[in-house]
């Protein structure tokens, strides 16, 4: 169960990542914290998943993130 509300949670952020204008991998890969905290309504929490989502699809590991396998614990020491 931990897993499905990983996957929720990571497809929920890149939904929303997609409603901002964030459609393309080129524009992922640009994507600075500092722009979705001013655009965005997104908690700490997705700011950390979005992190992820653009270090994942760096890294060429973008599905295996959004299935849940992929860690977050880099991504959270980046934001604080």
């Amino acid at each position: 169960m931990e897993r499905e509300k990983t996957i929720r949670e990571r497809f929920r952020v890149f939904q929303t990542l997609i409603r901002y204008g964030y459609n393309t991998d080129k524009k992922i890969m640009n994507l600075a914290v500092e722009e979705l905290v001013l655009k965005t309504d997104m908690n700490r929490s997705d700011l950390a998943i979005a992190v992820g989502i653009r270090n994942a699809l760096r890294d060429k590991m973008l599905v295996t993130f959004l299935c849940g396998m992929g860690e977050m614990k880099e991504n959270i020491k980046k934001i604080n």
